[in-house]
């Protein structure tokens, strides 16, 4: 009941026509607020202004992040003289309190006054910081939405009332209908982009060309990843004299840092800290770097995906349209129908794999075995450690007189490494640098190593996970087909349903009992399992039932 009533007070609090300031933010005690400096600021002084109740906290790393794009608006307005802003503080202590209001500067809730902010949490359902309430000049609810809308908009949203907003959304809707390259790139003081050098080069010149806005800063790992595929497919559509530039946009907060990161393109960039950079991203929706947004010869959008397309399919992606697209993906699909084991590993100039010792083999003798393709690099741990399981795998296969093979397709960074890291393997490779390493990796989507790809003997692809496959269930695994794994998790719930609810191991103190796990690793043969575990809660300690059945049976006599 007393949760309904406070539901109703939040609702008919934000459908009053007016709210006393007063009544609002002061008690019987204090009928002040507080800058930065302890000075009081009596409320009287915020009456006839728009007043933004800030609920933020020190603690909390989106409101660290809002604060700084929050004061920047705040400085903007403050000419205007008819804004002021209320921290309201959900900080856990007051030297935390003290220390965030330092860099704010407007005005605060005093952190003493625990029953006013939490009163205030409870009036604006204040789920989740940081929140912005905006009143208006007559203490009327604007909006609870504020961070959102400074977030999309910026200070154009000012003063934030649903009238503002909807102007604001049809003058983008027109500038999206009459969208121009010089729309986007061109503002009141700047109608140029720069070049390395700083080089001014007009907005104009790129009227009529294909133009990637590329958004991207020095920090983001995923970017840097990115840049050098980037690097070879603009220099590659430049050297064949086609109509397509690059524009940087950059999120980098020091200048240092951007010319750095820039300094690594060779395309142009707008300049550091300009205006037009944080409209872009809101225009763009820019959730996440890197992002490439594409606008053909007309100016308008094409693709906003362009960063996916491009890993997906290098330079055959494009122009980047969505035409384009369904062509690429109906020459996979085709591709994929038509695949043939020498179709992935022949290239123009090549037709043979290399073999420890110097020797070459034909792709041709391979057709008709199941192969895996094994991409994996030295200076990769995991693949380091799963390397050793696919030689005992892949010997003991030989052993048993199955045609199978491994491809080993490096990611190694230079020749002498790979040459050391395949020294270890006894299966083929392919030539270290070889083009068709670039083209597997896109084809069947590699993102990280180790990757295992198994062919089967037709040619087609029988699974793309075989690196758990094999972790989990070893040469067992073979041929790697659905069939036989549903074959061996069969087994393994044949054995589950016969096994003891609870065993005692010889090398563990308490009692193990039989659980169902999605992975795990064996404490007793140190290998991979899954489905079903001897676990002990207690310690985390899992064992393979077969482990344990071996452990029940005791040592075998010679």
């Amino acid at each position: 009941m007393a949760e309904l009533i406070e539901q109703e007070r939040a609702v008919s609090l934000a459908d009053e026509s007016h709210i006393s300031l007063r009544s609002l933010l002061c008690n019987e005690e204090r009928d002040f607020l507080i800058r930065n400096n302890g000075e009081k600021v009596k409320i009287e002084e915020l009456e006839g202004k728009y007043v933004g109740l800030y609920f933020s906290a020190h603690w909390c790393p989106p409101c660290r992040t809002f604060t700084p794009i929050l004061s920047e608006i705040y400085a903007k307005l403050l000419q205007k003289g008819d804004l002021e802003i209320v921290f309201i503080s959900a900080d856990v202590d007051e030297k935390s309190f003290e220390k965030y209001h330092r860099i704010m500067p407007w005005l605060a809730l005093p952190y003493s006054d625990e029953s006013t902010r939490h009163k205030l949490d409870q009036d604006f359902q204040v789920n989740s910081i940081p929140s912005l309430v905006v009143l208006d000049k007559d203490g009327r609810v604007v909006t609870t939405e504020g961070v959102e809308i400074i977030e999309d908009h910026g200070v154009e949203a000012y003063p934030f009332t649903a009238g503002r907003i909807d102007q604001l959304r049809a003058e983008e809707e027109a500038l999206r209908a009459a969208q121009t390259v010089e729309s986007l790139l061109v503002s009141d003081e700047r109608d140029f982009v720069i070049s390395h050098g700083r080089r001014k080069v007009a907005v104009a010149e790129l009227v009529g060309k294909i133009v990637g806005l590329y958004f991207s800063d020095h920090w983001c790992v995923s970017s840097k990843n990115f840049i050098p595929q980037l690097v070879e497919i603009y220099n590659e559509l430049i050297k064949k004299g086609v109509a397509f530039e690059i524009v940087f946009v950059s999120s980098d907060t020091e200048e240092e840092a951007f010319e750095e990161y820039y300094s690594s393109m060779p395309w142009l960039a707008l300049p550091f800290g300009d205006k037009i950079q944080k409209k872009l991203y809101r225009y763009f929706q820019v959730q996440s770097v890197p992002t490439l947004i594409v606008l053909g010869p007309d100016g308008k959008t094409v693709q906003t995906e362009a960063v996916g397309l491009i890993q997906d399919y290098g330079i055959q992606a494009y122009p980047f349209t969505e035409e384009r697209l369904k062509e690429l993906q109906a020459e996979e699909k085709a591709r994929q129908e038509a695949q043939t084991l020498e179709s992935l590993l022949v290239s123009e100039d090549r037709d043979f794999l290399i073999k420890n010792g110097g020797s070459n083999v034909p792709v041709s003798e391979l057709v008709g075995k199941t192969v895996a393709l094994y991409f994996s690099a030295h200076w990769c741990p995991p693949c380091r450690v799963f390397t050793l399981k696919l030689i005992e795998v892949y010997n003991e296969l030989k052993e048993r007189g199955e045609v199978f093979e491994v491809v080993f397709i490096s990611s190694d960074e230079d020749e002498d490494a790979f040459k050391d890291y395949y020294s270890s393997m006894p299966w083929l490779a392919l030539p270290f640098g070889d083009k068709t390493t670039k083209y597997l990796t896109r084809l069947f989507r590699v993102e990280g190593i180790p990757t295992m790809i198994v062919i089967g003997p037709n040619g087609k692809t029988v699974t793309d996970d075989a690196i758990s496959v094999v972790s989990v269930h070893g040469a067992k695994a073979y041929p790697f087909t659905d069939a036989q794994l549903i074959k061996l998790q069969k087994e393994i719930e044949e054995l589950a349903e016969k096994s003891p609810k609870e065993i005692r191991y010889s090398q563990h103190e308490h009692p193990l009992l039989l659980v169902q796990r999605d992975a795990f690793n064996c404490d007793g043969c140190d290998e991979e399992g899954s489905a079903w575990s001897y676990y002990c809660k207690i310690c985390e300690y899992d064992l393979h039932l077969t482990c344990a059945l071996k452990d029940q049976q005791g040592p075998q006599k010679p």
